[in-house]
Parts: structure tokens; C-alpha cells; sequence
């Protein structure tokens, strides 16, 4: 597999979208990813719609085939003692494992990391769950929703001031942790070709949550100041969504050296936005309805993509709101090379998103392979890489261990 990973193998055992998604960094740059998934059922996510056709299939899930791309796939059971031995082989010569177990299960199994680490010192183990491995809250059931709320993202920053709290969807804490994963992960590879020894990552979600925006945890722990959610609700010029023609767009003092009124009101040709009442940022809050209906009319006569050129032109910047199709069919991106195409058994050509940075100029995406099917690569890695012989992979697959 090319890429710039080519040179490390990654075991998934990852039962959570930030453990896939996780892997998937990591396979997306070229490393070599198996994806093991429990026998029969598979991984969760095969059944999350919506589904390619419509009707429910285990390899048509959206959710499964966007965050599993250039894996391979086989089936386990690791309740079994056969599936456990499987697995220690395929640890043995593995570079990292990633698992999204509650705290324990590992150990309870006997594959947790000091058992793991035995068969493989230079093993780096990560473990993404909501809560982190130990603290009050580590036992405790979660989900994206959950983090959102404990980490005081529904708080502060999701949703309007006079209503109650709102999550954001996409899972983007599951993702945000799927990527401090990713990091920890390669801090970990580079303190290895040092020292010689792996090192067990503990990756939490909630904690994701509370590390990324500086707008929320840092006011208050820097100075007790604690921010609420709504900033965008009565501030025309700086997070409302205003309709155009044909969408909506955000306005911002970004780009007007400190003038924004002036500016504006030169391009909108709408002299009274030079009135006193909304020369600073707190008047403008306070005379927002005014400050609307002066701006809405101006920006209705526009199109997107043509206020967004002759603004850009201007030094100024504005949030074009833009559609799915208008993403995808951007000739910007296209022009970049953003998007990769893979070729899916199931369901034929699937376009993806890149992973957001060019390496020398190309798209750093290795276009290998869309996701596995179920068990698609049993044979190819226990028979082929594990010297299993193929009887004996036809009767661990009727025991059930595959």
C-alpha cells in the first residue's frame, strides 16, 4: 500500500465511530489497517442508515462505508479462547491496536495492554472511550450527545441564548477524538524509534470536547468569565445567517481594518449603516433588528456565489452557506483534487473527501480500497499472512470463531 504510513500495520478492534474513524486516518496515509469485526453481525455501524438503495444491507450503510476506507476486513470472536489466540497473532507483529471497549473488557479478556505488551513491547495501544480508563465517570454508558453535554459544549456553544440547549450532529466529538488518537498515536511511533517501547494512549471523548474550542473552557479558566451559548442570535454582522437570492450567508468584520461600517456600507451602497447607533459592536447588539432590515434588502438582490466573488475581491470575507451538491461539484476542490474516488464490490464507484492537506502538492489519500465487506479478507490474513491452513479456516469459521 503507498502512502506515508506504508510501513506500519494497524489492528481495529474499534466498536465506536472515533475507534473507526481513528483507523481510518491512519489507512487513509497507507497504513496497512485489518478491521476486525464480531462474526455474523459485524461492526454496528453496518446498520446505521441510510443506506445506499434504500433497503437495510450490511455493506450499503453510509455510516460504515465513510469511515472505513482503505481497511481490510476480517471477522473474530474474542469471546472465544480461539478468537483471543487469533488476535495475539495478529498483535504479535501488529505496529498499534486500537480498541473503544468500556474500561475492563480488554483485561477481562486477557488482551489488555500489559498482557498484549508481553507478545509485543513496542506495541501502542489506544483506547478511545467517553470517559477515559479510570475516574468516577469511567464505567459510565455515553455518546456523542453525552460528551457534548458533559464537556460543556451544549452549554456554550450550540444553540440560541432563550432556548434550551442543542447538540451539534455529525459526530464531531467522536471525530475530534478520533483525531487526538491519531496524533497521540504518531507522538507514540516517534518516542518508540527512540526508546524501543510502545506506550498505552488513553483518549477520551468528554476530554476531547473540553480541549478543542477556545472560546469556551479557556474565558472561564483564564479568567472566570463563563460564555453562553446564542452569540450569533442578535449579531447581524458577526454569526447571523442572512437569506440571498438563492441561500443564505454569513457577514463578518473580518477583512474591514477595524471599519466594518464603512465598508459595508461602500459595497451594500447602504449609506445609513454609517449612523452612530451601529459604529461598535455592542451598539450593533443593540440595535440589531435595525441593522437587519437594513442589510437583508441589500443582500436578497445578490446571488452566493456572485456576492462571495465581488466581496473576496474587496478583502472582505464572508460564510457562504453552501449545499451538499454545491460542495461536491465545487470547482475549487475540484481544481485541488479534494475529492477520491474508490471502486466498492457492492455498490460501484463512491467519491470521498480528502483528509483536508496536500503532501507536495497531491491530495495525501491513499485510493486503495472503499470499505471492507464483511470478513471480505479472512482467507488473504489468517491463511495467507498467518499460515492457517485452509480446513482448519473453514472449521474455526463453524465454530464461530470467524
Amino acid at each position: 500500500m503507498s502512502g506515508i504510513l506504508s510501513n506500519l500495520l494497524v489492528v481495529e478492534l474499534a466498536a465506536a465511530p472515533s475507534g473507526a474513524f481513528c483507523a481510518k486516518l491512519l489507512a487513509d496515509q497507507g497504513a496497512d489497517c485489518i478491521k476486525i469485526e464480531p462474526p455474523g453481525q459485524g461492526d454496528l455501524a453496518r446498520r446505521e442508515p441510510p443506506f445506499i438503495g434504500g433497503e437495510p444491507h450490511p455493506d450499503r450503510s453510509t455510516a460504515f462505508l465513510a469511515f472505513n476506507t482503505n481497511k481490510r476486513g476480517v471477522t473474530l470472536d474474542l469471546a472465544q479462547a480461539a478468537g483471543r489466540q487469533l488476535l495475539v497473532r495478529l498483535v504479535k507483529e501488529a505496529d498499534v491496536v486500537i480498541e473503544s471497549f468500556p474500561p475492563g473488557v480488554m483485561e477481562r479478556l486477557a488482551i489488555g495492554y500489559e498482557a498484549l505488551k508481553q507478545v509485543n513491547p513496542r506495541l501502542v495501544l489506544v483506547s478511545i472511550t467517553y470517559f477515559g480508563e479510570d475516574g468516577p465517570y469511567s464505567n459510565y454508558l455515553g455518546d456523542d450527545l453525552i460528551a457534548q453535554a458533559l464537556g460543556g459544549y451544549l452549554y456554550a456553544v450550540t444553540g440560541s441564548a432563550d432556548r434550551p440547549p442543542m447538540g451539534t450532529v455529525l459526530q464531531q466529538m467522536e471525530i475530534t477524538a478520533a483525531r487526538n488518537g491519531a496524533i497521540a498515536v504518531m507522538a507514540a511511533l516517534l518516542h518508540r524509534e527512540t526508546t524501543g517501547e510502545g506506550k498505552h494512549l488513553d483518549v477520551s471523548v468528554m476530554e476531547a470536547a473540553i480541549s478543542t474550542p477556545s472560546g469556551l473552557i479557556h474565558p472561564y479558566s483564564f479568567t472566570g468569565r463563563s460564555p453562553r451559548r446564542g452569540g450569533g442570535d442578535r449579531n447581524v454582522m458577526d454569526g447571523m445567517h442572512l437569506p440571498t437570492r438563492d441561500g443564505e450567508v454569513t457577514l463578518t468584520t473580518a477583512g474591514t481594518g477595524g471599519r466594518p461600517m464603512e465598508v459595508w456600507a461602500e459595497f451594500l451602497q447602504e449609506p445609513r449603516l454609517l449612523d452612530p447607533k451601529f459604529a461598535s459592536r455592542q451598539l450593533r447588539l443593540e440595535n440589531w433588528e435595525e441593522l437587519r432590515d437594513l442589510i437583508a434588502p441589500k443582500l436578497a438582490q445578490w446571488n452566493n456565489l456572485d456576492l462571495m466573488r465581488e466581496t473576496m475581491a474587496r478583502g472582505l470575507v464572508i460564510g457562504l452557506v453552501q449545499s451538499p451538491d454545491q460542495v461536491v461539484n465545487s470547482p475549487h476542490l475540484a481544481e485541488r483534487g479534494y475529492f477520491v474516488e474508490l471502486q466498492h464490490a457492492e455498490v460501484g464507484p463512491l467519491k470521498y473527501s480528502g483528509p483536508g492537506f496536500l503532501i507536495d502538492g497531491a491530495n495525501a489519500m491513499s485510493a486503495l480500497r472503499a470499505a471492507p465487506r464483511l470478513g471480505e479478507h479472512n482467507e488473504e490474513v489468517y491463511c495467507g499472512e498467518l499460515g492457517i491452513p485452509l480446513e482448519d479456516l473453514g472449521r474455526l469459521r463453524g465454530a464461530g470463531v470467524i
